[in-house]
């Protein structure tokens, strides 16, 4: 990368890349520029400091989260799709800790990016739970409630380590979302 201009899709995916290795923690300006073989003040042409590289790769994040549970829906529905979707997610954060770390990064109030992703990540939840015959209201409500169950398991077995139980203990809270938040379907 010597000598040639950096772009934000460089910028991104070298910061993802050492995210993935090294974990969200890793992340600083001047690994990134280390990895690009640039000086770090050269990030500051597409990010505002740490900060805002750490934002760049939460929505980067948020988006690829987004895309895989957007993905394992298709082709299923109701409950299936349900199981489907958690499961995408939860292989999502095994796979790419570093990225589902940053997916918790609260979104900045004068960038609507990482809200945005967000907000397209729930309205896969809310599309699947629309054609499971709930009203628009109930469908984001039912929507919210397990996108929020499914991301605090997560985060909890993220900060505390995978257990022999785990597996179990989540099939059983993806079961239990799926009969409590749409009883009848």
């Amino acid at each position: 990368m010597a000598g040639q201009k950096l772009s934000l899709s460089g910028l991104t995916s070298t910061s993802l890349a050492l995210v993935d290795a090294e974990g969200f923690d890793a992340l600083s300006l001047s690994a990134v520029a280390g990895r690009l073989e640039v000086g770090p003040s050269a990030l500051y042409t597409h990010v505002d400091g740490l900060a805002g590289l750490r934002y760049l790769v939460a929505v980067a994040s948020t988006r690829s989260l987004t895309d895989r549970v957007r993905d394992a829906a298709i082709g299923v529905s109701g409950h299936k799709a349900l199981k489907s979707m958690g499961h995408a997610y939860r292989g999502f954060a095994h796979e790419h800790p570093g990225r589902f770390a940053s997916t918790l990064l609260p979104p900045h109030g004068d960038d609507g990016q990482l809200s945005d992703a967000n907000e397209s990540l729930l309205g896969v939840f809310t599309i699947v739970y629309g054609a499971m015959g709930l009203a628009p209201d109930a469908d984001r409500m039912a929507a919210r409630s397990c996108r929020s169950a499914i991301h605090g398991f997560l985060t909890l077995e993220h900060t505390t380590g995978t257990g022999a139980g785990h597996d179990a203990e989540y099939a059983h809270m993806l079961d239990a979302l799926a009969r409590g938040l749409a009883p009848g379907l």
